[in-house]
């Protein structure tokens, strides 16, 4: 006897659905716009990979740059965003070392910049949403350990935090990094802006 499907409850979804509907969306968004990139990857695509209608899709989101601009905002809280207990600057930025440095994030930052002229203003929200909001994170742990003085080294420390290591692996030239990796990496681009544990 063949097991039924479960029939979907008709009206309005309850909160907890539109959440998991959402995440649905953005789970199947991410590999279409990998494979096709930002011009190509249609609503239709992203529908039929979330198992979704485009009205559906429509709703949640808008258009397909919706989509988009929500996809770079959960990717880029999963980097810096919920805070371990306790945080370091430490362990911050090895977080965002080993989260900017995955393969996830290199394919994303490679259709941004492959993207970027003929649709800027993906490029824009990605810095927006992403690397300033990671300098952001930065500069909070920055003045809480070393004091407001020190602020300024954010920026400074986010580029180190990206490296050469990152411009291989954009390029392909480098596999994703490890966790040792990214704790080894994050320490030493600490070290070098002087920035080793707290001192306030």
């Amino acid at each position: 006897m063949l097991s039924e499907k479960p029939v979907r409850k008709r009206g309005r979804p309850t909160e907890a659905a539109r959440v998991e509907r959402r995440g649905q969306i953005l789970d199947a968004a991410l590999p279409i716009f990998l494979e096709h990139g930002f011009g190509h990857a249609t609503v239709d695509r992203i529908a039929t990979a979330a198992q979704v209608t485009k009205r559906t899709l429509y709703t949640y989101f808008g258009d397909k740059a919706g989509v988009f601009t929500e996809m770079q905002h959960r990717l880029a809280a999963n980097v810096s965003g919920e805070p371990l207990d306790p945080e370091t600057l430490e362990s911050l930025s090895t977080r965002i070392v080993y989260g900017l440095h995955s393969a996830q994030m290199i394919g994303l930052h490679r259709l941004v910049i492959a993207e970027s002229l003929r649709f800027p203003e993906i490029a824009r929200k990605l810095h927006d949403n992403g690397d300033m909001r990671h300098i952001a994170r930065l500069a909070e742990h920055i003045a809480s350990e070393h004091g407001a003085h020190a602020v300024a080294r954010a920026e400074p420390l986010y580029s180190l935090l990206l490296g050469e290591d990152y411009r291989r692996r954009l390029l392909g030239l480098l596999g994703p990094i490890t966790a040792s990796e990214a704790a080894n990496h994050a320490r030493a681009a600490l070290a070098v802006i002087d920035l080793s544990g707290p001192t306030v």
